[in-house]
């Protein structure tokens, strides 16, 4: 009996007593996300608004640069940012990219010329980039197991949090109260940072236990026994010294890449960010009864609360199940759209002005719930811990590259070939990624990384130890 009490009196300490800790240190950390969404949402609400005053008249080519400065900005800066957060910490390189963040929508919102707008547009993508990468590498080393992959869903949830607020900011019509209003996130980031602890990861790597230990205890409760988890974080600082990864390590790795990069290429060539940053222009041109500022916060809330909800459905469904459901979807809405604008200029469609918002809507939910999270997903199951940080940076580059390309050549495309083919290209690409998913992807849900990497290459690459002791424990 004194045994089991004894037993049962460690197995209590061993669990972390309260969570709050984490909630509101992922919370503070992730309102770096908040603000990326605002930057990229804020064309769709603040571009009309340039024209509309003719303080500072932006053509459609300038507006399609000022769309793409974001993801250009970001493409540079993925890589060098995990070796800053490496070298300097993560809690200093999250706040160090904040800065910017705070100081550009001033510039922005303020600036009496366009070149001041580009640079500052570039700028802010650079820390949008880099923060990308640092908050999840941050949110994920500050959770416990249990509550690891709901709070890892909390970065891409911030982000949508800021798409909608910029999009409800369009109800101001003031390029200066819609800066103020969407400084608001990194000041309080700004503000409240310094008062989170560094990541335990991050200071048991630079061998300063006795410091992991007391942010251990603040995160998981003062009577948690920090032993086990310390020595956990240990044997992964040692392995990954070890192993140093480099780029050259992915061609191990080939059809993890081919995978990876081929579903980014689809995400983002989906036409999502067009969507995004183009919202309230494209529901001026389809004639809506609602007006478009109000059609855009809808969008806004649906997919706040489709990212919400994805969270369950990724863990109910299969991964592959849902990408293949989520790119025919968005394949239809694509195609939906497309006839809309192609039958408006010869038709009265008043009666039915309600297709746009829908399939908008649509697409928003289904691309939320699969290819929006799957795709960042998948980097995490289909890389050994060896090579996962290399491949993260390499996808990360990829994708803001695309978005990048994306933002840049809608607006040649409407030009070139008119709203309604550029949607049925979007739309065909979309239905060439459900045929990639059909025959490329592998399903992972409920899979060790064993069982995935001898079905991806029919034997077994070596796993590093920290992962076969955590899967044994």
């Amino acid at each position: 009996m004194a045994l089991i009490a004894q037993s049962d009196e460690r197995s209590s300490s061993e669990r972390p007593a309260s969570k709050c800790a984490q909630y509101v240190g992922v919370l503070v950390a992730t309102l770096a996300a908040f603000s990326i969404g605002t930057y990229l949402s804020w064309t769709s609400s603040a571009l009309p608004l340039y024209n509309a005053n003719d303080t500072l008249p932006v053509s459609d080519q300038e507006g399609s640069w000022i769309s793409c400065l974001v993801p250009l900005g970001a493409i540079p800066t993925a890589i060098p940012a995990g070796m800053l957060a490496d070298r300097f910490g993560r809690k200093k390189t999250i706040w160090a990219t904040t800065v910017p963040l705070f100081f550009c929508w001033y510039i922005i919102g303020f600036a009496r010329s366009k070149i001041w707008i580009f640079l500052a547009r570039f700028v802010a993508g650079a820390a949008c980039g880099a923060a990308s990468v640092v908050v999840p590498m941050f949110a994920s080393e500050i959770a416990e197991q249990s509550i690891r992959g709901m709070l890892g869903t909390l970065f891409q949830l911030q982000i949508t949090a800021g798409i909608l607020f910029a999009y409800a900011t369009a109800f101001t019509d003031s390029l200066h109260v819609i800066a103020i209003l969407c400084s608001m996130a990194p000041a309080l980031l700004l503000i409240s940072f310094p008062f989170i602890p560094e990541s335990p990861a991050w200071l048991v790597m630079q061998g300063r236990k006795n410091e992991a230990n007391d942010v251990l205890k603040h995160f998981r409760g003062v009577h948690y026994s920090t032993e086990t988890e310390l020595a956990s974080l240990e044997l992964q600082a040692t392995e990954m010294r070890q192993a140093r990864p480099n780029i050259l390590e992915l061609k191990n790795y080939r059809r993890a890449i081919y995978i990876t990069l081929g579903l980014m290429f689809f995400q983002q060539l989906s036409g999502v960010n067009s969507l995004i940053f183009y919202a309230k222009r494209i529901f001026d041109d389809a004639g809506s009864t609602l007006s478009s500022s109000t059609s855009s916060v809808i969008i806004g809330v649906v997919q706040v609360i489709a990212t919400y909800f994805s969270t369950i459905m990724i863990e109910r469904a299969g991964r592959k199940l849902l990408l293949f459901i989520s790119a025919s979807v968005m394949a239809v809405c694509m195609f939906t759209l497309s006839g809309y604008f192609r039958f408006q200029s010869s038709h009265d469609l008043s009666s039915i002005s309600w297709i746009p918002l829908l399939s908008f809507a649509v697409f928003i939910v289904i691309f939320s719930v699969g290819f929006g999270p799957i795709p960042w997903l998948m980097v995490g199951e289909l890389f050994t811990n060896n090579v996962k940080s290399v491949a993260s940076a390499v996808t990360a580059m990829c994708n803001w590259t695309l978005a990048f390309l994306v933002t840049k050549c809608f607006q040649d495309m409407v030009d070139l070939m008119g709203i309604s083919s550029s949607f049925s290209t979007f739309g065909m690409i979309s239905l060439i990624g459900t045929i990639f998913v059909a025959a490329m992807v592998p399903e992972t849900k409920g899979r060790s990384v064993e069982e995935i990497q001898i079905e991806l290459y029919g034997t077994q690459i070596t796993i590093p130890r920290e992962e076969t002791a955590a899967r044994e424990a």
